[in-house]
C-alpha cells in the first residue's frame, strides 16, 4: 500500500471542529534568524550570550548549533506588516468568510467567553485578514485562507454547499513542514524546504524535536515510514531535536500511553490519551446559537487528519521549565501530551498555524543545509473578507512584506555577542553558539 499523503489532501480535509493548544502559545517570530554553517574546525562547546549595544528592533536567534570556527549565515527575517499578521489573535482581524466565523464560534467562542475551560481549538482569533494562496482546483487557481494560532482555515470551492462539514477545511500543514513541500492543489506539491522549527515548547526552544527531525519517522512526500500494528504496547520510543530515536523503559508506567488504535490507511498507531482526546465530547455552540453537548470532532480525524508518525517522547522547555512531552505528527496537526500539566490541558495541539506562517512567509526555520531564498510575501484578499459564493480571487494582489536585505539582520543598532558572534551581516561563532538577542520585535 502506498502511504504517501498527497492523495489524502481532499479526502481528509479538516473542517469546523478543530482542537488547539493554549498552554503552548508562542510569541511572534524573531527579527533575524542566524543559521550556522558547517565549515571550519571544531574548537569546543563554548556558549556565548550576545549583548545589545544599540536599539534592537528584532530578535536574533541561532536556530542551529555551531561547533565550528567558520562564518554562520545571517538570514534576515521577512518583516510582515501588523496589518497582515499578528500572532495570538491580537490583530482584531475580521473573519474572512462567514463560514470561518461559524467554525470558530462552534468551539472557541465558548473558550473566549469563559463558559468552558479547555484548550483553544483554533486560537483567540484570526492572526491574519483573508489571504489568497495558489490552489489549482480553486477559482482562478486560487483559494481564500486565513491563519490562526492552531491552523489555517480554507475555502477551496466558494460555490459549494456551506452546510457541508468540509466546506471549511484546513491544510496539510504538518506534512508540508516536515517534508519541505508546499501544497498547491489536491495532489500537487512544490518543493520548498523542511522546517527546523520546534514542534512543541516555548518559542525558540532548543530541546524539542523540529518538524524536520520527524522526516525520518513520518509519511510525507519526502519519505514513507509506516509502522506495524502494535496495539496493546506502551509508548517507550524517544526522539531528540535532530531526529535521533531511542527507547526509555521508564515511560511504561505513565498512564494513557498504551497503543489502542491502528490506522490502516497510514499504518500508524495512536495511544489512548490521543485517541480519547480526538473522540471526546463537550459543550459546543450549534448553528442556532444554542450551547449543546456533542462530540467535538465529527469524525475524529476532521481536526488532525490521520496519523503520519508513531508517538515519541521528547524533552521540551514549556513556560521556562524542561518537561517530558509525548509528540505525534498527524496530517494537519501535531498532538502533544504533557502528563504534568493540569487536567484538561495535558493533551493539546501545537501552534502549527504560527509555525507554518513563519516558515512560509517570514524566512523562519532554516535548516543549516538549506540554501537561502526569498519567499513570496502574503497576498491579502481584495477586502480582507469575501461574500458568500464569491471567489476571493478579485482585486490586485499586494505584496506587503518587507525583505530586510540579504545577510543584514533587522536591527537598527549593532548587536555584538560577548563571544565572537556579530549580527551586523556576518555572525562568527567559536564553539557551540546559541545567542539570543531580545529587544523590541519589528512589526
Amino acid at each position: 500500500m502506498n502511504h504517501k499523503i498527497a492523495a489524502a489532501a481532499s479526502t481528509f480535509s479538516a473542517a469546523a471542529l478543530v482542537f488547539s493548544a493554549a498552554a503552548l502559545a508562542q510569541t511572534p517570530s524573531p527579527g533575524t534568524t542566524v543559521t550556522p554553517g558547517a565549515t571550519g574546525t571544531v574548537t569546543g562547546t563554548a556558549e556565548t550570550t550576545p549583548m545589545a549595544t544599540g536599539t534592537v528592533t528584532g530578535t536574533a536567534v541561532v536556530t542551529g548549533t555551531a561547533v565550528v570556527t567558520g562564518t554562520p549565515r545571517v538570514i534576515p527575517t521577512i518583516v510582515v506588516s501588523p496589518t497582515l499578521y499578528q500572532a495570538g489573535g491580537t490583530g482584531d482581524f475580521p473573519f474572512a468568510h462567514p463560514a470561518f466565523q461559524r467554525t470558530w464560534d462552534r468551539t472557541d467562542s465558548l473558550v473566549a467567553s469563559g463558559e468552558v475551560q479547555r484548550t483553544w481549538f483554533w486560537g483567540p482569533g484570526p492572526n491574519t485578514p483573508g489571504l489568497i494562496e495558489a490552489y489549482r482546483e480553486g477559482p482562478n487557481g486560487q483559494h481564500l485562507v486565513q491563519y490562526f494560532d492552531k491552523s489555517r482555515m480554507e475555502v477551496n470551492n466558494p460555490t459549494a454547499d456551506q452546510t457541508q462539514p468540509f466546506f471549511v477545511t484546513n491544510g496539510l500543514l504538518t506534512v508540508e513542514l516536515i517534508s519541505g513541500f508546499i501544497q498547491r492543489g489536491d495532489q500537487e506539491f512544490d518543493r520548498y524546504r523542511p522546517a527546523c522549527i520546534p514542534m512543541s515548547g516555548d518559542f525558540g526552544d532548543t530541546l524539542a524535536p523540529t518538524y524536520y527531525a520527524f522526516q525520518g519517522v513520518s509519511n510525507t512526500q519526502a519519505e514513507d515510514n509506516p509502522a506495524d500494528d502494535r496495539t496493546g504496547e506502551k509508548v517507550l520510543e524517544t526522539i531528540d531535536r535532530n531526529g535521533v530515536t531511542g527507547t526509555d523503559d521508564s515511560k511504561a508506567n505513565i498512564p494513557g500511553t498504551e497503543l489502542v488504535y491502528f490506522e490502516q490507511q497510514t499504518s500508524h498507531n495512536i495511544p489512548r490519551v490521543f485517541w480519547d482526546f480526538l473522540n471526546s465530547s463537550g459543550p459546543v455552540r450549534n448553528a442556532d446559537g444554542q450551547v449543546v453537548n456533542e462530540q467535538l470532532i465529527q469524525p475524529w480525524f476532521f481536526a488532525s487528519g490521520l496519523p503520519i508518525s508513531e508517538p515519541y517522547w521528547a524533552r521540551a522547555r514549556i513556560s521556562g521549565e524542561v518537561k517530558d512531552v509525548m509528540i505525534q505528527a498527524y496530517e494537519r496537526r501535531a498532538l502533544t501530551y504533557v502528563p504534568t500539566n493540569e487536567p484538561g490541558f495535558q493533551v493539546e495541539m501545537a501552534n502549527i498555524g504560527q509555525h507554518y506562517f513563519d516558515w512560509r512567509y517570514r524566512n523562519y526555520g532554516y535548516c543549516p543545509q538549506d540554501p537561502v531564498t526569498t519567499p513570496t510575501p502574503p497576498v491579502p484578499a481584495a477586502t480582507g473578507t469575501v461574500v458568500s459564493g464569491t471567489p476571493a480571487a478579485t482585486g490586485t494582489p499586494a505584496a506587503t512584506g518587507t525583505v530586510v536585505g540579504t545577510g543584514t539582520p533587522a536591527a537598527t543598532g549593532t548587536v555584538v555577542a560577548t563571544g565572537t558572534a556579530e549580527a551586523t551581516g556576518t555572525a562568527e561563532a567559536t564553539g557551540t553558539t546559541t545567542p539570543e538577542v531580545t529587544g523590541t520585535p519589528t512589526p
